[in-house]
């Protein structure tokens, strides 16, 4: 019996063999074409041939699902590049791929809409982030992207409800940006006074030390004749950040002289000059001093540069000097003072202050930098 069931099984085990062995030569047949065409699609890169290029690696995808990943790398590279076209050639043929797990389709619909948003069809990349949003996919990547459209698009109000959906997840506090969303909120609602006056106030809830709000906060008792609460917002944007002081002067200047209290705005000037040493505010006090007294103009520049040395207050200083007359109106004048803002983060630089980065999105990342302009005549 025993033999008999050798004898039936040895045509089982053969073919078991063969059949082993045959899935292995097509596995290795299968890996060989892959290594091919991916070979062959780096040749047409290589050669600047991205549309077979592209052709090759979709053809990829049908030989091998574990391949997306590449042809993600790729189309994301053609989006750096500037490539736009081919990028969502390519991710839009492998959307359409009928083997896409449902991890990888909404891998490559985060790709597209990152396609989209890159070539500016904010309302299809929208479209696809809320989608992924709703479907829990890399939040954390996708409601950057996602704000990023709403403030491009100036919806501010979604931009809102994203933040708090975003504070709620715990991925980090949004309250500076959630305050200039509603100081851009305050800015739409133009001359209804009431709407104003509420969302600059709930900027300054969300972000304390949000000098944006302030400022419109000033500028908006000034349009309402509160001359005293405009001082007193405007003010304080001196313990937010000392370095824009100098850009509120002219409204708090104004504010003071509606009220008959110019002395006044003189003295606080002259305090606030004193403790900080600002060249910007010294400039200002020096012109305030220069209109009645020009002597003493001079004096607190002169103070002031011994103590620290600047171009920007040489030139000042010049022009209350008569005996240095020629010299201010030919040299002096080769030098011109002025202030320009730069980015804290990415270092971009604006000839007047702006709130929200173009180049990195940040916002009130602005600085006033004082800066020597040299003309060669």
């Amino acid at each position: 019996m025993a033999d008999w069931l050798i004898i039936l099984l040895l045509p089982c085990a053969a073919w078991s063999g063969w059949w082993l062995a045959m899935r292995k030569e097509a596995r290795d047949l299968r890996a060989d074409k892959t290594r091919a065409a991916y070979f062959e699609g780096v040749g047409f890169l290589l050669n600047d041939q991205t549309d077979r290029a592209v052709d090759v690696f979709i053809h990829m995808a049908d030989l091998d699902q574990q391949m997306l990943d590449n042809q993600l790398t790729l189309g994301s590279l053609f989006r750096k590049r500037g490539e736009l076209d081919r990028a969502l050639h390519l991710h839009q043929q492998l959307r359409s791929h009928s083997q896409l797990t449902d991890a990888q389709r909404m891998a490559m619909d985060y790709e597209l809409a990152e396609d989209y948003a890159a070539a500016g069809m904010y309302s299809q990349a929208q479209a696809l982030f809320e989608q992924l949003l709703a479907e829990s996919y890399r939040p954390a990547e996708v409601m950057p992207a996602l704000a990023h459209l709403y403030e491009r698009t100036k919806q501010w109000q979604a931009a809102l409800a994203l933040s708090e959906q975003w504070q709620a997840k715990g991925y980090g506090a949004r309250g500076k940006e959630i305050s200039h969303y509603y100081c851009e909120l305050a800015q739409q609602a133009g001359d209804d006074a009431a709407a104003v006056a509420n969302y600059l106030q709930l900027a300054l809830a969300a972000d304390r030390d949000c000098v944006r709000a302030n400022r419109m906060r000033g500028q908006h008792f000034l349009r309402q004749g509160e001359y005293v609460n405009a001082i007193h917002a405007l003010q304080s944007i001196g313990e937010q950040s000392a370095a824009l002081l100098p850009d509120v002067l002219p409204d708090i200047a104004a504010a003071y002289h509606a009220i008959g209290r110019d002395d006044e705005y003189r003295h606080w000037l002259e305090k606030t000059e004193a403790q900080t040493k600002n060249p910007r505010l010294t400039l200002a006090l020096a012109h305030l001093r220069g209109e009645n007294a020009p002597d003493a103009a001079a004096e607190l520049l002169q103070s002031r540069m011994a103590e620290k040395q600047t171009p920007l207050l040489l030139s000042a200083w010049l022009n209350y000097q008569p005996g240095f007359a020629p010299l201010a109106s030919t040299a002096g004048k080769l030098v011109e003072p002025r202030t320009v803002y730069q980015c804290n983060e990415c270092g971009f630089r604006q000839q007047h202050l702006i709130w929200h980065c173009p180049a990195c999105f940040a916002w009130s990342s602005f600085r006033p930098m004082l800066e020597l302009k040299v003309e060669n005549r």
